[in-house]
């Protein structure tokens, strides 16, 4: 009966760790996506406002965020992951140029933001 009650509870301390694990993947994607999102927030004011001093400190931190966790995104959705990918690497590039055209990297941090908003849905 010890013998069992040892099995038993060895299952489930193993089934528990195997659940932690799955959750730890959504939280980490989670948190990766509102760190994202609240950057493309200030990126849009930055851009509304015409500051590209800012908008030049704040686009290339994206690539920092994303690559924390895009990982898991890409092995879990991957369409969601083809999708931010199209629109991350112009919107950085963007605020990388030597000139700001608010309406290209407007429309594609827009773009980016719903892609996201679309993932963060997934994961909750």
């Amino acid at each position: 009966m010890k013998k069992l009650t040892t099995m038993v509870l060895a299952i489930g301390f193993g089934s528990a760790l195997v659940l932690a694990g799955c959750n730890s993947t959504n939280s980490k994607v989670s948190d990766g996506v509102n760190k994202m999102l609240a950057t493309t927030e200030q990126l849009s004011k930055a851009i509304e406002s015409g500051d590209q001093a800012k908008v030049k400190e704040v686009g290339p931190k994206l690539e920092d965020q994303w690559s924390s966790f895009e990982e898991d995104v890409k092995k879990d959705n991957k369409d969601l992951y083809e999708k931010i990918e199209k629109y991350l690497d112009p919107t950085i590039a963007g605020s990388e140029a030597s000139t700001l055209d608010k309406d290209a990297i407007g429309t594609l941090n827009d773009q980016l933001t719903d892609a996201l908003k679309e993932l963060d849905k997934k994961t909750k």
